[in-house]
């Protein structure tokens, strides 16, 4: 009788195994007309808790494929494309962070998602700020995967200075030259012992950027009025690497912009944190969502 059930167990194990999808390849594509863009975008799972993943820059939902196995099974999971980005439609608009935070949460509107946790890696960071600052009522709690800020300094002269270097590296994304400053830009984000296969898709996905996205992502990203250290409340988990060049006071920047935050710097893996240690992202991802759900 134990025989038999052991047996039992390991058929079913094997049956749930296979049915886990390993990417999101795997998973069905669904389209949605938001303001006249095609949004495309593909769900897993049926968990208590909604987590939403916004990849960054030149990126597409496959940032997030490591997330998948582990998490499909105790939360549901919402993939985007950005417009601009992967299988979605590529307007020729103003890519603004506003514009950004509009479709994504249009896009879990069309879902029939009415509160989740946001997680955003690199650029995907200041979209899902945006959405807690334009949609609260949409956001139940943020993960910043090594997000991008911009912090401009209180003195006029050097807030001037500040924006004009800001401006020559969005203009490396303008012009002929774009396609092999993002490649470079690309080869940059890894660190000595990033994986291949993380090094791969950077440097195979970011260059495919439209020049005329890349540019108006860039030149609105560093727009002065996103950056005014306006704080947000809401549970915060944090993500960053000193491979990203932070700051040496980072930690404390950060408890400044969020009232409610759990922290954690890295120094062995490169930008793409959720991809290089796809375990410890995972596992702490799960704790953190555990406890505050508790609390």
């Amino acid at each position: 009788m134990n025989r038999l059930l052991l047996v039992v167990l390991a058929v079913l194990t094997l049956a749930f195994c296979a049915c886990t999808p390993k990417s999101t390849d795997n998973l069905e594509s669904l389209y949605f007309n938001i303001y006249n863009t095609k949004v495309h975008c593909k769900t897993c799972g049926n968990g208590d808790h909604t987590i939403v993943f916004v990849h960054g820059f030149g990126c597409n939902m496959k940032a997030w494929d490591y997330q998948l196995k582990d998490l499909c099974s105790d939360y549901r999971l919402v993939f985007i494309d950005l417009p601009g980005y992967g299988q979605s439609d590529k307007p020729h608009t103003d890519y603004t962070l506003d514009y950004f935070a509009k479709m994504v949460k249009s896009t879990t509107d069309s879902l029939g998602i009415d509160k989740a946790i946001f997680v955003g890696h690199s650029l995907g960071t200041p979209i899902c700020r945006q959405i807690c600052f334009n949609y609260p009522e949409k956001v139940s709690a943020l993960c910043d995967v090594d997000g991008v800020y911009c912090f401009f300094p209180d003195d006029t002269i050097y807030t001037e200075a500040y924006q004009a270097s800001l401006n020559d590296f969005a203009n490396l994304f303008h012009g002929n030259d774009c396609k092999s400053n993002i490649m470079q830009f690309a080869k940059r984000l890894s660190c000595y012992n990033t994986h291949k296969e993380v090094c791969d898709y950077a440097v195979n996905t970011m260059p495919e950027t439209p020049e005329y996205v890349a540019y108006s992502t860039m030149s609105n990203l560093i727009d002065h009025k996103y950056w005014t250290g306006r704080q947000i409340t809401v549970p915060t988990l944090i993500f960053c690497t000193q491979n990203s060049d932070i700051p040496p006071d980072n930690y404390l920047k950060m408890g400044k912009l969020y009232t409610n935050m759990h922290y954690i710097e890295l120094n062995d893996v490169g930008h793409f944190i959720m991809m290089e240690n796809p375990k410890m992202f995972n596992e702490e991802l799960q704790k953190w969502i555990e406890r505050i759900c508790m609390d």
